[in-house]
């Protein structure tokens, strides 16, 4: 036989309760601009507002041959997240040089963008992690698409330059 234990329902403190779901709400828009950053890493976007000059959403696409339409959603999203800044009376967007130093192939702080990729690479497995809480098991490798690119590529930027400036030398 077992104890049973008494929990007090008290209503939940107000204050707390919208804290909490700020926070929330913060967390989801962090993943939503988490995807979005991916996707300006993938596309090359980054890479060619690196140059911080100033572009429309019309001639973005000739600079990086892609679709003006996504690009001009894409921008949006970038403007929200406070990642691009947008110029409404001139209708221009640019990568300021703080935000160029961590984003794109270039970057001089390293290209955090590349670490963006693993949230929807994560996502793209969601239904096999479920299966696996209900029948245990595992994911295989084969399930995580482009997973060794992104990898190479983290790799490429952290662990190839320790390598080679530390033990190569």
């Amino acid at each position: 036989m077992t104890a049973s234990v008494k929990v007090n329902k008290a209503a939940p403190d107000a204050t707390r309760a919208e804290a909490f779901a700020n926070k929330v709400i913060d967390i989801l828009n962090g993943g939503a601009l988490s995807l979005m950053i991916s996707i300006g890493h993938r596309t090359g976007l980054f890479d060619a507002m690196a140059d911080r000059t100033r572009i429309t959403s019309a001639e973005l696409p000739c600079k990086a041959g892609l679709q003006e339409r996504y690009i001009r959603e894409w921008l949006g999203a970038m403007t929200v997240g406070r990642i691009i800044e947008h110029d409404a009376e001139a209708g221009t967007y640019s990568l300021p040089a703080e935000h160029a130093a961590s984003l794109g192939r270039e970057a001089s702080a390293g290209n955090l963008a590349v670490f963006a990729q693993y949230v929807p690479l994560l996502g793209s497995v969601e239904d096999d992690i479920l299966r696996c809480f209900q029948e245990g098991g595992g994911v295989p490798y084969e399930r995580y698409p482009h997973f060794h690119e992104v990898m190479a590529e983290n790799s490429g930027q952290t662990v190839l330059p320790a390598l080679i400036s530390n033990i190569l030398r």
